[in-house]
């Protein structure tokens, strides 16, 4: 295999299993469920669940295989956790980066939550519209090895972000902004080098904003997580600039 198409394959797949977990849900009136993306577990989003819980919120962190594992397997998984997430009482708020959006997309979708009790709910780089990148994969033998999950992430009608129904809820969307050298030939147009800021995008956003961060990195951002944590509690971003 080529070195570039090497780097391109594990910044897509990331060749990490996720772990199987129950999650675990703090004795609060609010709950923020947190999702994270293809080929990681729930570990890869410790330093967003620290961040929300410093700033005053109970979280819970789903964790789900998606490596080799079937479409409608990973969904079933998902949403039960999900389920065993939503706040007894109290509102519920959503947090999905990457693949974890549209399986919160999918969830609230099978399962819409009442509107006096879903909070604000929020996608950090999801391909709601499909990955650039996985399209230039489809052929590459890891695709197969990747599994439903992997090639599900493509565009045009094939995508899970286009067979699911258009959100009917208002969204906050975190796009990034900083390209990788390994997959910058592969856009036309601004991205994290994973997924489009077009394709981050859907109808019923209520707010929007783009951030110099890698797809990767958004996780681990400290203005990524201080910008959702500015929407949980305001219902809008930071547009000032202080956040950034």
């Amino acid at each position: 295999m080529k070195p570039k198409h090497s780097l391109i394959t594990l910044s897509f797949l990331g060749l990490l299993t996720a772990c199987s977990s129950q999650p675990e849900v703090a004795d609060n009136s609010d709950v923020v469920v947190l999702a994270h993306g293809l080929a990681r577990s729930s570990h890869a989003m410790w330093k967003m669940k620290d961040n929300l819980e410093q700033a005053g919120f109970a979280v819970c962190t789903i964790d789900y295989s998606t490596i080799g594992v079937a479409l409608d397997d990973m969904l079933d998984d998902t949403r039960q956790q999900i389920k065993g997430c939503i706040s007894r009482g109290g509102r519920t708020h959503f947090i999905g980066h990457s693949l974890g959006g549209l399986v919160i997309r999918d969830y609230l979708a099978q399962h819409p939550v009442d509107a006096q009790q879903l909070g604000k709910v929020i996608f950090m780089g999801t391909p709601n519209q499909g990955s650039e990148v996985a399209d230039h994969m489809q052929d590459n033998f890891l695709m197969g090895i990747g599994g439903e999950v992997s090639q599900s992430l493509v565009s045009g009608e094939e995508s899970l972000g286009n067979q699911l129904p258009a959100p009917d809820y208002p969204v906050g969307i975190i796009a990034g902004t900083k390209s990788s050298f390994a997959t910058k030939s592969y856009f036309e147009v601004a991205n994290d080098g994973l997924v489009s800021v077009d394709s981050a995008k859907v109808a019923s956003m209520d707010d929007f904003i783009a951030l110099k961060v890698s797809h990767t990195a958004m996780r681990y951002s400290q203005s990524v997580s201080d910008q959702a944590i500015h929407y949980l509690k305001h219902g809008q971003f930071d547009h000032t600039g202080s956040l950034r």
